[in-house]
């Protein structure tokens, strides 16, 4: 068992993630979204509406279009600061998803200093360069109160996904300095206190770790399963061949929530369970897998059982063709997207800059209905 190659597939946190259905019904969403947002004035679906759209670029395998498709998103609201704190979040969310690019195309070091360096920029009043543009966040805000709400919203943002991108780079070391530094380390096992104990096994302290994991504060399901992995891993960095903590790890991994939008969660569980579990048990966990997969039919699911050389091998040439055309019709990794497809793609992101461009024109020229701004907007 590689301990160092398995320790890649954390921390692993239940976080909702949207489903990936076809491309076609994706784009119709959002197209049906950003239409809404135009006819109700609502600017926080018109913030949705953007997000998704450079999300599903990305998917597709079309770096270059998120990206310009983040900035278009971006420069609409900092062209039009101060801004109250809700409406700075916005803007910045979509800067935020750019080193999020940067993880997925397996950069994670890049990202986690975008990451840095626009905390230290916001929390300052400073500038600072972003994809060779320089970004002003000195006026970002009117008020005190407003400055403070959005750098305490990015502090969690930057402990979250610095950590997460410091991980996917191996740096397992510096997301540890990372966490402790930004007070992420509590007994909840989320991803700083997941990046403790696996830089105890990596660094030969498995003991060590397994002690610091038993000290976690497990309130949840998923809590319960994920500390079940990483005991076998402390266990296997230690040199054991654990018997009764693997059928613990199997039990608590099939009692999980299957809920839609926990099934990126839930198979990359059970890869990672795949990945400790003996020789007797991993064909029929790998079996599982597939089943669930072909079930699902989602193209995040797919895509990562189809990754995995265990479940290839255990799969029928059945499922081998449906998780096949889940990906397909998904258009992730395809590098284009079909040219009707595409068009009502970028549609909908004019229609939503539009809707922010007339919000914003109200706030100067009243009288105007305006739009409000929602809360909890999360980009993707």
């Amino acid at each position: 068992m590689d301990v160092s190659q398995i320790a890649q597939r954390f921390p692993l946190v239940a976080r909702p993630r949207p489903a990936c259905p076809p491309l076609a019904h994706r784009i119709h969403e959002i197209s049906e979204l950003a239409h809404a947002a135009s006819r109700d004035r609502n600017v926080n679906s018109a913030a949705v509406a953007m997000n998704k759209a450079a999300l599903i670029a990305s998917d597709c395998g079309i770096p270059d279009l998120a990206r310009a498709l983040c900035w278009r998103h971006a420069e609409v609201l900092l062209h039009a600061q101060p801004l109250s704190a809700q409406e700075a979040r916005h803007a910045l969310e979509p800067l935020v998803n750019l080193a999020r690019l940067r993880i997925r195309d397996g950069d994670g070091n890049s990202a986690y200093n975008l990451l840095d360096r626009m905390n230290r920029a916001v929390t300052s009043k400073t500038q600072e360069v972003i994809d060779d543009r320089t970004v002003s966040f000195e006026h970002l805000t009117q008020f005190a109160a407003d400055h403070h709400q959005v750098a305490q919203w990015l502090w969690t943002v930057l402990l979250g996904d610095g950590t997460r991108a410091l991980a996917a780079a191996g740096q397992w070391r510096r997301a540890a300095e990372h966490s402790e530094q930004h007070r992420g380390v509590g007994q909840r096992l989320l991803d700083g206190r997941q990046v403790q104990v696996v830089v105890r096994c990596l660094n030969g302290q498995p003991n060590e770790a397994l002690q610091f994991l038993n000290k976690s504060n497990l309130t949840e399901n998923w809590e319960k399963s994920v500390a079940a992995c990483l005991a076998i891993l402390c266990l296997s960095a230690a040199g054991e061949r654990p018997v009764d903590p693997v059928e613990k790890t199997i039990k608590n991994y099939l009692a999980l929530d299957r809920t839609p939008e926990l099934a990126v969660f839930r198979t990359r569980l059970g890869l990672a369970v795949l990945d400790l579990s003996p020789q007797p048990w991993k064909a029929e966990t790998a079996r599982r897998l597939t089943r669930e997969a072909t079930m699902n039919a989602d193209g995040y699911v797919a895509r990562d059982v189809l990754a995995h050389p265990a479940c290839r091998q255990e799969m029928t040439r059945d499922e081998y063709r449906a998780l096949s055309a889940a990906v397909s019709s998904a258009g992730l990794g395809q590098r284009y997207i079909p040219t009707r497809l595409e068009r009502a793609l970028l549609d909908a992101t004019s229609i939503s800059q539009d809707v922010w461009e007339r919000y914003f024109a109200c706030r100067t020229a009243p009288p105007c209905r305006k739009a409000t701004p929602a809360d909890g907007v999360r980009s993707n």
